[in-house]
């Protein structure tokens, strides 16, 4: 404040500018001057916004701060420098235009802070309302790409009401460079204009800072600069379904006793499937000349049930997906999934083992090391091998025999092992290995490396 020149802005110009509240006390303090020991000031003092008191007055100089009660509120409000040349600032354009004056001055632009998004809860456990990415969406649907309660701009200054800027987005087609500004706006993106196969999407977005008002003063609770832009990836599912027609005697599509039409356009039905059907189309099923529908049953097909390997437990399957399924489940798998292996331990802290459907044959040790840990298909989260003893002995205790581990793979598609001596992964001595023997439950100790032993890969978790 040194060096403000107290009639740098006049009387009927500090009123005129100054923002002043409606109702209670405020004090406006616009412009001061050295006076010896003191800096005389020149105040305004308002109650319900009239004015009631216009003075001067004579402060301490290691005084900064115009001294009242809590319930006051204090303006500072001044400008021109002594010496200097005065700014002239044009909120419209937000321009600063001064005449250069015949000396070196000091330019110091102040610029606004970054629009910020608004917070929930507090500290440590405080979260940051930022956008983030809508789940279940679907391919060519109005479906919203962000999800609901996310995307919150803070407010500005005390109002709940006004923000301190606009979240505008745009859709990217990279993770890497933003798309120019021209691309974005306020309009939140939806799925209407992904291609049916679904995809994922950039979703590019930033807060446009608030102007300052027409008519008010730039202030740190009115005036935001733009944030910078930033990315979240929305998966959009595909909008390609299938019809599966199960032929409940032997009047078949194919046989040419019906027809279907999806949007009144015949369509063709292969090996009882009709597919790639989007979302909201009419298919119409009807009977041909001479054949009659009773009725047509039309059931939801039940969407993935597996679940984690983590949520596995002893007896599941698992699939090509690194999904764990009920054994039931064996015939009824997703699309394209298949079985695996079967869960035969679980230690309770989402970890365990489980075995191939079948065996890799006889093979020498070393061999049999190498082909477990190259088995298919590569499973996320776990890892081929050959069992160890320890690992052996859990699975056999967890199936509660070695007869029963032996003959429970059948059950779920697979082929049991055989009576004989299997390899382990634990060495006895440098030449020889640990083998188990399924044909009387005995462990081995001398099995020569080189040898033929029967051979299993097992998944560890």
């Amino acid at each position: 404040m040194p060096g403000l020149k107290a009639d740098a802005i006049t009387e009927e110009q500090a009123k005129a500018w100054a923002d002043v509240p409606k109702t209670g006390q405020a004090v406006l303090i616009y412009g001061y001057v050295d006076a010896g020991n003191q800096i005389e000031v020149k105040t305004i003092a308002f109650t319900d916004g009239m004015v009631i008191l216009s003075s001067s007055i004579y402060l301490d100089r290691s005084s900064v701060y115009y001294d009242t009660n809590n319930n006051i509120r204090k303006y500072y409000y001044a400008t021109g420098i002594e010496g200097g040349p005065e700014v002239a600032w044009n909120a419209a354009t937000k321009t600063g235009t001064f005449a250069m004056p015949g000396s070196d001055v000091v330019l110091t632009p102040i610029y606004a802070k970054a629009a910020a998004f608004a917070t929930t809860g507090t500290e440590p456990e405080a979260k940051t309302l930022l956008p983030a990415a809508a789940e279940g969406v679907i391919a060519g649907t109005d479906a919203s790409l962000i999800a609901e309660g996310t995307g919150i701009v803070a407010s500005a200054g005390t109002s709940a009401e006004v923000t301190q800027g606009t979240l505008m987005y745009a859709v990217g087609t990279s993770a890497t460079q933003a798309p120019a500004l021209t691309a974005f706006n306020a309009t939140v993106p939806t799925a209407k204009n992904v291609a049916d196969d679904g995809a994922d999407v950039y979703v590019w977005y930033y807060i446009k800072g608030a102007d300052t008002p027409t008519g008010q003063q730039a202030t740190e609770e009115n005036t935001f600069n733009d944030s910078e832009p930033a990315y979240l990836t929305v998966t959009v599912l595909t909008n390609k379904f299938n019809i599966q027609f199960n032929a409940a005697n032997a009047n078949t599509i194919e046989a040419g006793k019906a027809t279907v039409t999806v949007d009144g356009t015949a369509a063709t039905v292969t090996e009882g499937k009709l597919e790639g059907v989007k979302m909201g189309r009419e298919v119409k099923l009807k009977a041909n000349t001479g054949y009659k529908f009773r009725k047509v049953e039309v059931k939801k097909k039940e969407g993935d049930t597996g679940k984690s390997l983590a949520e596995a437990t002893v007896g599941m399957i698992i699939g090509s997906n690194g999904k764990a399924y009920a054994a039931d489940d064996k015939d009824n798998l997703p699309e394209g999934v298949t079985v695996a292996a079967k869960v035969c331990y679980v230690d309770g802290n989402g970890h365990g083992l489980a075995l191939a459907l079948a065996d890799e044959g006889t093979k020498a040790w070393s061999t049999a090391m190498t082909i477990c840990a190259a088995h298919t298909p590569a499973i996320t989260d776990g890892t081929w091998k050959l069992a160890s003893k320890d690992e052996w002995n859990s699975m056999i205790s967890a199936a509660g025999s070695y007869s029963a581990l032996r003959d429970g793979f059948s059950s779920v598609g697979g082929t049991n092992m055989k009576s004989n001596a299997y390899w382990s992964s634990t060495e006895y001595e440098e030449d020889c290995a640990w083998g188990f023997y399924f044909n009387n439950g005995i462990w081995d100790d001398d099995n020569y490396k080189g040898a033929n032993l029967s051979v299993r890969a097992c998944l560890a978790f």
